[in-house]
């Protein structure tokens, strides 16, 4: 009976421990939560401002994917171990004919490879 309260309290400490990233809702955070913010940075540039948030946690606004009078901003969540928890477009162009948005396509989401 002890060993099983032990093996217990080990389990519940070692799930404490553990970083949650939350679950993608849309194609942006099914391509880029648990990634890492530098990897993004590289592929498409500096952020233009952060923002310390709670828990070690850092929110970066970026901008980009200019053409044709279009751009995309997005705000990243990012963890303390440099990793995006959250990524959500605070400025987008959607595709009027229904298909992926301006930042799904800039930022690889889109699911078509390119």
């Amino acid at each position: 009976m002890n060993s099983r309260v032990a093996i217990l309290a080990g389990v519940a400490l070692a799930l404490t421990a553990c970083t949650t990233v939350s679950v993608p809702t849309n194609p942006l955070q099914a391509r880029w939560n648990g990634k890492t913010a530098g990897s993004f940075f590289a592929a498409y540039g500096p952020p233009i401002s952060d923002t310390a948030g709670t828990g070690g946690t850092t929110l970066y606004k970026w901008r980009g994917g200019f053409a044709k009078g279009k751009s995309c901003t997005v705000e990243l969540t990012v963890n303390e171990a440099y990793r995006i928890t959250s990524i959500r477009a605070v400025g987008d162009r959607v595709d009027p004919k229904g298909g992926p948005t301006h930042c799904e396509k800039v930022l690889d989401a889109a699911g078509d490879g390119k």
